[in-house]
Order: C-alpha cells, then structure tokens, then sequence
C-alpha cells in the first residue's frame, strides 16, 4: 500500500519530532530536527548599558499617623543633596550588587548620633527606623514604626 504524503508530529516535553515522506505503510522514515530551545533556557543578548536611576525627588512618609517625615533630594552636576524640614547635607549613593544605599551625611539619628542610611527600592526610600536588643539604635524619635516607607510623590 502506497502513501502519497505522510506528516506526524509528537509533541513530548517542548521536542518535536516530524515525519516526512512515507513511500509505503512499512516504511516509516523519521527525523529529529536541530533541538528545540526550551522554554527556561537563557539566549544570550547583548548588553546595553542602563541609564542611571532618577533620584532626585521628595520622598514622604505616606501615612502621617505613623510619622511626618519627609526629604527632598536634589542633584546639581554629580552631587546629590537633601533637604528635610530642620536639615540640608549631601547624599552618599553607593551600589552592592542589585541594592542601592544611600548615606545623608549630616541627618542624624536620635541614638547614636549617627548619619542616617536608608535603602532606595525604585522609588521608595526604606529607613530601618530602630534595632533591636540586640543592636539598640533609634533613628526618629517622632516615628512610631520599625521601617520607614518615604515614597517619591509624582512631580
């Protein structure tokens, strides 16, 4: 008995197999194509450098309840500074690996008297606002939360 064409396609775990051309029903001719990528694999793409992050902004604590706290950081040439309601000083940015910090020399904290650090996550600044007994430290004294969320307000 003759075929005229003859296509099966098996499907199995993202591999595909194709058969083609039959001549007779006895005769099945079956090839493997190049392999497929799977679905988790990583292509490699080419690197494009990214465009340094905005900073610049007022960044508040939205729930006045827990406190009132807000700071604006302005960049003139490759220096970043701040501005809260009772103090001005410059902002130390330092990258590790896929966080940023940020250092506001001259802001202190209640106890010890200390530059205030805080993590900058997109447009959130996050104040880890005291310790524990271990590492006892109070950064605001009028804030009434462990972390402090100063998000950036829309410009």
């Amino acid at each position: 008995m003759q075929l005229k064409s003859c296509f099966i396609v098996l499907t199995c775990l993202s591999a595909t197999l194709v058969a083609c051309e039959q001549k007779a029903a006895s005769s099945i001719t079956l090839t493997t194509p190049a392999p497929a990528v799977a679905h988790d694999t990583v292509l490699p793409q080419a690197t494009l450098p990214l465009a340094e992050p905005t900073y610049e902004g007022t960044y508040t604590v939205q729930d006045t309840a827990v406190c009132s706290l807000s700071i604006t950081i302005t960049k003139q040439a490759d220096t970043y500074s701040f501005t809260t309601s009772t103090t001005r000083g410059l902002v130390q940015i330092e990258k590790q690996d896929s966080e940023t910090y940020f250092t506001f020399l001259g802001l202190k904290g209640t106890d010890p008297k200390a530059d205030v650090e805080a993590v900058w996550q997109d447009t959130v600044l996050v104040i880890q606002n005291y310790g524990n007994s271990m590492n006892e430290y109070l950064r605001f004294a009028q804030c009434d939360a462990k972390y402090l969320e100063l998000v950036r307000q829309q410009q």
